[in-house]
Parts: structure tokens; sequence; C-alpha cells
């Protein structure tokens, strides 16, 4: 199919912005796959928490600082998942082929993409809450009964990890969205998802040289939103990590160029 067909008439009623997240809505609410990969990601995201929990070890940071520690690993873990679901949501439908009826339904390339964020961004902000509130109920009393929280954990402290937390998952979810959009093949989309994870952020936390590019990368700024130290979690070295808002910022920011990058090449490529 040519890439300039389905632009080239005008959108028909009914198909705004609005309408196209409806249609997305539709599709998270009744495609199995999704919730079973909420499921694992909260599974997941528990079981990395517990694990952190069991290796935490008294020391001199302060009890805000072991809390929120203890969560970084379940939410980065969770949050991987939750952009595999953002990337389904684009390049799924090319693999399965079912973009072609997408388009058909919302015209207009860039509004589909644009519901396709928003909606999945909401499941992110739905799905982060749930997977915080769990991790954070696991990890406060069992540090506490171990002894490794010897402070009163300040209100401020744990709202900033838990609203941090749960929009560092939804921004990361989004970027999935906008990944997915700009790769289109899902395999390879999500490969480059877990090599970057896995291979390219730690490497530049743990390069001295690097270390200052760190904190604007997204696995930087999501410690920046959740993690109460100064520095990243995992070293006494690590990289000095930005202001929260700041780090939202970042984030926001990436999803933006991401998607917008996507949304260009989107119009210049044949659907199929």
């Amino acid at each position: 199919m040519n890439a300039t067909t389905l632009e080239s008439s005008a959108a028909p009623a009914g198909t705004g912005l609005a309408t196209a997240m409806r249609i997305e809505v539709r599709k998270l609410a009744t495609t199995r796959t999704w919730w079973v990969l909420s499921l694992v990601a909260l599974a997941v995201g528990v079981l990395v928490t517990v694990l952190t929990v069991t290796g935490s070890e008294a020391g001199e940071h302060p009890p805000m600082d072991i809390f929120t520690g203890a969560l970084i690993g379940g939410l980065q873990t969770a949050y991987m998942i939750t952009a595999i679901v953002g990337i389904t949501a684009v390049a799924g439908e090319y693999r399965h082929r079912t973009v072609t009826a997408s388009f058909l339904a919302v015209p207009h390339r860039g509004r589909l993409i644009a519901a396709k964020l928003l909606v999945l961004a909401g499941y992110g902000l739905m799905a982060g809450a749930v997977i915080v509130a769990v991790c954070s109920a696991i990890a406060a009393p069992w540090l506490s009964a171990r002894g490794l929280l010897g402070g009163d954990l300040s209100a401020g402290g744990i709202t900033r990890a838990v609203v941090g937390g749960t929009v560092a998952i939804a921004v990361m979810t989004s970027l999935g969205v906008a990944l997915g959009a700009l790769l289109r093949n899902q395999l390879a989309a999500v490969g480059v998802l877990l090599v970057y994870l896995f291979a390219v952020e730690p490497l530049f936390n743990s390069i001295s040289a690097l270390r200052p590019a760190y904190p604007y990368l997204p696995g930087g700024a999501v410690q920046a939103l959740t993690f109460s130290g100064d520095r990243a979690f995992g070293a006494a070295d690590g990289a000095v990590l930005l202001n929260p808002w700041l780090a939202a910022l970042v984030l926001i920011a990436y999803a933006v160029v991401i998607t917008a990058i996507a949304v260009r090449t989107s119009i210049r490529r044949d659907v199929s």
C-alpha cells in the first residue's frame, strides 16, 4: 500500500484524537497480552524487590536511601516489561498485519500514534501505581523488621519515591510506544530495548569518562525520580543524579523527540 494513500483523503468525521483514544482503550481492554504482561511486570518487580531487600546490609546510608534503593531494582525491571507493552502496541500491529485496519479507522498517522502514546501512558500510570505500591508495601516493613531502617521514613521521601516511580513507569511505557513506532519491527525494537537497558546504560555508569552523561539517559533520569540519594544507586562513586523535576522533563523529552521522528518517518513509508 502506498505511503500516501491513507493520508491523501481527509479524515472522516469521528476520527479525532478522542475517538482514536477510545479505539486504543478498547484494544487494550480486550487483548489478553496487555494483562498478562502487566501481571508479569508486577510479579518480576516484586521478585527483584524481594531479592534486593534480602541482599541489603546495614551501613552508613540514611533510611530513605536504603528504602528507595530497595525499590529501584524492582521498578527498573517492571518498566522494562511495560515498555515492551508499549512496543507491542505499535510494532505488534505491523507484525500481525492489523495496522492497515488501524490506519483506515484513523487515517491520520500522527493522530493514531499520539492516541497510542496517551493511552499507553495512562496504562503505565495505572500499572506503575500498583507495582510501586506493592513493592513499597513489601520493602518498608521487611527492611524495618531487619533493623535496616534506623529512623523514621519521611512522608516527603515516600511520596517522592511512590510518585516518581509511578511517573517513571508511565513515561518508559510511552518510550516503548515511540520506539515501536520508529522501528516498526517488534523483535528488533524489543532487542534494541534490552541491549540498551542491560548493556549500554550500565556501561555509562561504570566508565568514569562516560559517567557525566548517565544522569541524562532514561535509566539515570528514572533513578533521579525515585532514589533519595544524590548519586546513582549501586556505587559509591556513581553519577551525580539530576533534580527530580529536570529528570522528569528529560524523560518526557525522549518520548516526544522519538515520537516526532517516528511520525515523520511513518508518513513517508508504506504501511505494508
